[in-house]
């Protein structure tokens, strides 16, 4: 039986300055971690918790020593360190990633959860972007959550899903065309519900994509996130038990800001990687050449792409054979363990039905929309949008304005994002709540391991002197003591309340742990 998909998301914000010639995007960065780890308490003195990189292994590849490259541990001063990292009371981790602000959710059990946290990321980053103001009073900071800066650049929205370590080695290692028959098809399709859109065209001529990082991506497998950047990426970093578990991590996805696309995206995946981990899809539905699919559905939304079996289908027909597949593994009894499993269903077949029936003209006019994709999907949105703005001021498609009206669209300060006006006016359908939302800006779900990390973290700040993903450490004078977080689905809230609410120290805490 497939284990549960626990997922987190790792998004890099673009950052624009104004008013600060002499600061760099990274110092930028580095000012906003700190700023609000201020706010927060997290860098008064006698508080240093450093983010640990000991179990960190971006060169290692899960194929073996041959596909991987060899580098050094990377040791950081703690100064640096300090600069750059934030581990946060809600589990997540907030950080500077080379010239970017980045954001890691906490690890969340559904994809509700992840959508929500996803969001208190952007609640985070605006208080951030607040406190920085008393340091940098006659400069400006914007962030937008999207994937390309429309100058031949790429960011990330990283997806991270638990998997069980022999099924990864089964499909990826031993037999990975297993993976390129179901998985491969299945992301390279994902796009038509999980694209972000972009004002350009699919060979670089004036019109409009599906998706900000299609035309980015080079290989089908592969190590890299910055160049050569792969389908399905390859890299050995369990933050688990390596004997137990291996995420999976993707990096061919675009930032949502509609809800109903982020929780269809992350969802449907997850329904997918348990399926492919119990052997249930039984179907052929490897791609001829999966790297020119991936651009030519972001070209064109109904683009015909060729199976090996010489098959012509389009990227909803093959969603829907998924989703037939998905449906019948329901039936059976699998998903039991998912989250909101009926409703990650019910929004994929609802999906699927809008797509069928959306009709864009050869010059990307959207021209018929019955039930009501553009309050569902950011890429049918923003085309709505782009079309109306576009009619009304008589422009082309290779006109700059509508760069910057697709940049504005994924500003996360509602007063000035182009998005949230759009949700202020109810032009886009809500799936979680501002209150959960607004929760876990300062709380660590539930019912992963982020809830003990993050009750260490809000409970005990001056004793804790380092924590990752898999461990937190205490300074207990001549001694440090390791807390193991190896399996994502232990700390919960229901496992550690009572322990926590009876400690009132560390040394306490590991009593009682004992």
């Amino acid at each position: 039986m497939s284990i549960p998909k626990v997922v987190g998301l790792e998004q890099e914000y673009a950052i624009k300055l104004k008013g600060e010639a002499d600061l760099s995007p990274h110092q930028a960065s580095c000012l906003l971690i700190n700023a609000y780890a201020r706010k927060i308490g997290l860098r008064r003195p006698g508080r240093a918790m450093l983010w640990d990189y000991a179990h960190e292994t971006p060169y290692k590849d899960i194929r073996g020593p041959l596909f991987g490259k060899s580098a050094r541990q990377e040791i950081t001063a703690a100064e640096d360190n300090l600069l750059i990292n934030a581990a946060l009371p809600n589990g997540a981790r907030l950080y500077t990633d080379h010239a970017h602000p980045e954001y890691s959710t906490p690890e969340c059990r559904g994809a509700a959860d992840v959508v929500a946290c996803d969001k208190s990321g952007e609640a985070i980053l605006l208080e951030a972007v607040e406190a920085l103001r008393v340091v940098l009073p006659d400069g400006e900071i914007e962030l937008f959550k999207n994937n390309t800066d429309h100058q031949g650049q790429s960011y990330g929205c990283h997806e991270n899903y638990l998997m069980d370590v022999a099924a990864v080695a089964e499909c990826l290692v031993k037999h990975p065309e297993k993976a390129v028959r179901t998985l491969v098809p299945f992301l390279v399709s994902r796009q038509v519900f999980a694209g972000s859109g972009k004002v350009d065209g699919g060979l670089k001529t004036p019109g409009y994509q599906v998706s900000q990082r299609a035309e980015f991506l080079e290989s089908v497998f592969g190590l890299e996130t910055t160049h050569h950047r792969p389908i399905i990426n390859t890299r050995n970093e369990p933050h688990a038990d390596p004997e137990r578990f291996c995420p999976l991590h993707l990096i061919l996805g675009d930032s949502n800001m509609c809800e109903f696309a982020g929780f269809l995206k992350v969802g449907s995946t997850q329904l997918v990687l348990m399926m492919l981990e119990d052997g249930f899809i039984g179907e052929d539905f490897c791609l001829q050449d999966p790297l020119a699919a991936v651009k030519a559905i972001s070209g064109r939304f109904d683009a015909e792409v060729e199976l090996g079996n010489g098959k012509r289908w389009t990227a909803v027909e093959l969603q829907q054979a998924f989703l037939e597949q998905a449906s019948a593994y329901r039936r059976s009894g699998g998903a039991d363990h998912l989250p909101r499993v009926e409703e990650i269903l019910t929004c994929w077949h609802y999906a699927l039905g809008g797509l069928k029936q959306l009709k864009i003209s050869p010059a990307f006019d959207l021209e018929d929309d019955p039930l009501e994709m553009r309050r569902r999907l950011d890429w049918v949105l923003k085309l709505w949008l782009l079309n109306r703005y576009r009619r009304e001021k008589n422009l082309a498609w290779d006109n700059p304005v509508l760069r910057v009206l697709d940049l504005q669209y994924h500003q996360i300060d509602s007063r000035k994002g182009v998005f949230y006006h759009l949700q202020s006016q109810g032009l886009t359908e809500r799936l979680v709540d501002d209150d959960d939302i607004a929760r876990l800006v300062g709380e660590a779900p539930p019912d992963t391991r982020a809830y003990f990390r993050g009750r260490c973290i809000e409970n005990f700040p001056e004793e804790l002197c380092l924590v990752n993903w898999e461990v937190v450490g205490f300074d207990h004078g001549k001694v440090r003591r390791l807390v193991p977080l190896l399996n994502p689905l232990q700390g919960t809230r229901e496992q550690f309340a009572e322990i926590f609410a009876q400690s009132r120290n560390s040394r306490e805490l590991f009593k009682r742990l004992m």
